[in-house]
Parts: C-alpha cells; sequence; structure tokens
C-alpha cells in the first residue's frame, strides 16, 4: 500500500461530501439520534428534530454548490418546508425521502454532465455514507434482518465496486487518505462475515458509536478535512520510526546477502581498479577526453549528485508514507470496537493438556499398574 499526500480537487471533494450528506439524510431523516445536553447554547446536535433535518440540509445545498450543480430540478433548498415536517411522522418522512430521490437522480445528471469524475465522486460519497445509514436502518426496523444487512453491505461486490470509485478519483482526491479508506474497506469486508458467524450481530449503541465513526473518517480523509497524521498521538508518532526500519528490512532484507557480497567483491576490487585507471586512462588522456565530452552534454559531477538526491528524496518520502498510511490504518480502524475478534485459544494449552493426560495415565514409581499386577497375580493357565 502506497501512498503520498496531495490536496483534494475542491469540486471533487465538494461531490463527495454531497453524496455522503444526501444519502444520510436519505436513511436518517426520522433518525436524529440522541439530542446533547452539555452546552447552555444549542449546538447542531441538541436542536430540534425538524432543525437538525433543515440544517443538514441546508449544508447538503451549500455542498451542491460548490460541486457545481445548477439545474433547477436539482435544487435542496425547495425540500426546506418538507424537510421540518419528516421528523413529525412516517408519512412525512417517507413524503420527504420521495423529493430527496427525485433530487438525488437530478444532481447525479448535472455531475456526470459536468465531469464524469465528478458524478463518481458523488456516487462514492453515497456509497461510504450508506454503510452506516443501511445498517442502522435495519436496527430500527423489525421487518429487516440485520444479519443480511450486515452482509450485503459489507459484500465483496459491493466493497470491489467502491474500491474502484477510489482508484478512478485517487489522483484527484487525498492520495494517503485513499490509500487508508481502500485497506480498511478490505479489513471490514474480511472481518465482518466471520465475526458475526461466531458472536452474532452487535448491538446499536455500538454500531452507532463505531461504524459511523467510521464513515467519518473515511469522509474525512477522502476530502482532505484532516491529515492523516492528525489521527496519530504522540505514541503512534514516536513509533512511526521503528515501523520504518521494519519495513525497509522487510522489502529488502532479500537484497541483503547480495548487496554485501557485491560491496565485498567491490572492496577487494578497488585497488586493481585503481591501478588499471592510473595506467590505462590517466596516462593515457582519455580520462580528459570523457570529461570534455561529458561537460560538452551538460553532465557534470554537481547535476549528477542532484540527480541522486532528488532520487533518494522521493524514495525516502514514498517509503514514509507508506508506514505513515499503515499506522493510520491501525489507529483508525474501528473493527474490533464493532465486533470484537473472537477469543483465540492459546497455542500451548493443548500441549498442557496432553502432558497433563500423559501424566495422569503414567504409574507413579513403585506402584503397579492395574494389569501388571493383576497379571503378575494370576494362576498359570492349564496346559
Amino acid at each position: 500500500m502506497t501512498a503520498s499526500t496531495t490536496a483534494p480537487d475542491p469540486a471533487l471533494a465538494a461531490a463527495v461530501l454531497l453524496g455522503w450528506r444526501v444519502a444520510e439524510l436519505y436513511a436518517l431523516v426520522d433518525d436524529t439520534g440522541a439530542p446533547a445536553i452539555d452546552t447552555l447554547l444549542p449546538a447542531h446536535g441538541s436542536l430540534e428534530p425538524a432543525d437538525q433535518v433543515e440544517l443538514q440540509l441546508r449544508a447538503a445545498a451549500g455542498y451542491a454548490r460548490r460541486a457545481g450543480v445548477t439545474s433547477k430540478g436539482a435544487a435542496l433548498e425547495g425540500l426546506l418546508d418538507q424537510a421540518r415536517g419528516a421528523p413529525a411522522s412516517a408519512a412525512g418522512a417517507d413524503a420527504f425521502r420521495a423529493q430527496l430521490r427525485r433530487c438525488h437522480v437530478e444532481v447525479q445528471k448535472d455531475l456526470w454532465a459536468l465531469d464524469e469524475a465528478a458524478g463518481k465522486a458523488y456516487e462514492l460519497g453515497n456509497g461510504l455514507s450508506d454503510t452506516y445509514g443501511r445498517v442502522c436502518r435495519a436496527y430500527r426496523r423489525d421487518d429487516e434482518d440485520t444479519t443480511g444487512a450486515w452482509a450485503e453491505v459489507f459484500l465483496p461486490q459491493r466493497v470491489e465496486r467502491l474500491k474502484k470509485l477510489l482508484d478512478d478519483l485517487q489522483s484527484r482526491l487525498n492520495a494517503s487518505g485513499v490509500a487508508v479508506v481502500r485497506a480498511q474497506l478490505d479489513a471490514w469486508c474480511e472481518g465482518v462475515g466471520t465475526r458475526l458467524a461466531r458472536g452474532g450481530t452487535p448491538p446499536e449503541e455500538r454500531v452507532r458509536d463505531g461504524v459511523r465513526r467510521q464513515t467519518v473518517i473515511w469522509r474525512q480523509l477522502l476530502a482532505g478535512d484532516k491529515e492523516p497524521e492528525a489521527y496519530l498521538d504522540r505514541d503512534a508518532r514516536a513509533a512511526l520510526r521503528d515501523d520504518l526500519r521494519a519495513l525497509i528490512w522487510r522489502r529488502y532484507r532479500r537484497w541483503a546477502v547480495a548487496l554485501c557480497a557485491a560491496l565485498f567483491a567491490l572492496v577487494m576490487a578497488l585497488p586493481h581498479v585503481a591501478g588499471w585507471y592510473e595506467r590505462g586512462v590517466v596516462e593515457t588522456g582519455a580520462a580528459s577526453a570523457v570529461l570534455a565530452i561529458a561537460g560538452a552534454l551538460g553532465i557534470t559531477r554537481a547535476s549528477l549528485l542532484l540527480t541522486v538526491r532528488g532520487r533518494l528524496d522521493q524514495w525516502s518520502e514514498l517509503v514514509w508514507q507508506r508506514a505513515v498510511a499503515q499506522r493510520v490504518v491501525d489507529a483508525t480502524l474501528t473493527l474490533d470496537a464493532v465486533l470484537p475478534p473472537p477469543r483465540r485459544e492459546s497455542r500451548a494449552r493443548p500441549l498442557m493438556t496432553a502432558a497433563w493426560r500423559y501424566a495422569a495415565a503414567r504409574p507413579r514409581p513403585g506402584s503397579r499398574h492395574p494389569d501388571a499386577a493383576g497379571a503378575r497375580g494370576a494362576a498359570p493357565a492349564p496346559r
């Protein structure tokens, strides 16, 4: 997994945020969450449900303007009146979802007509937000199977589609963020099936905290709202040096023996090469001719050193960003918090159990085995 830090395209970042916000509105319009009570003045989390939906809709409209959506049919501001009444009843929520779905189709048309990458970025934002929205809705509806919702959300085909969108947009989004999100999608896809089969579905509270937090991290990474290094605490940053050394050793250890052999051969042959250079190059004047030709071509010692230094800088930056991305993947992955891994039985336990059984079955010193004692005390069989 390689990555390099790049500033995301503002229009594409806005399209990702727009897709994420619209999908969240559609899924959770009637579920604004528990209100916050730790502020004197109301924050966005402690507003009334109608005000919260209006706030989210206005935020989505702002992203639409920055992404380049211009058609009247895609104007999200026209849904403000319906948005305020959506949380009050199931009928109001369904009516708002129907209008939002219509606007969603028009937004897609506008973005694909403007730029194919913008349309893919909007689709990517939809998919990442649905990762939480679809699972959360299954917990709130009695007619939906939560296990089936988990399986559908992390279906390999769906995850592969999201990864293809990430690959198509990598050069215009935060490349380090793309690498982190891609690796974490693989981790969720591989871990959800086995952990659900062994431990069952997690409680709704854990889903609301862990899965939503994961999708918010994905949104922040792709849109450039937060640099990947900002997720690392002091200890994680201090461990990056060790990660870098381990990464270099793991990648280049196969060449270590050959490199040492080449250096040894070079040191042993250096006196012979120096003697040949003095006799065959310097004395004949070939060195001066070669230097003159190289100078005429613009090849100097300074240019060679500058080229080598530039290549080394690129290599070191690439390796460093790869180590940072791997550390950020480990620090921001919430899979273990939502679906704890199954407990692994210690490898030593089977060996200890076998040893105990062997010791219990083995006769003690000075004691006679029942079978052997019975055999010695028995009368000989008649001939």
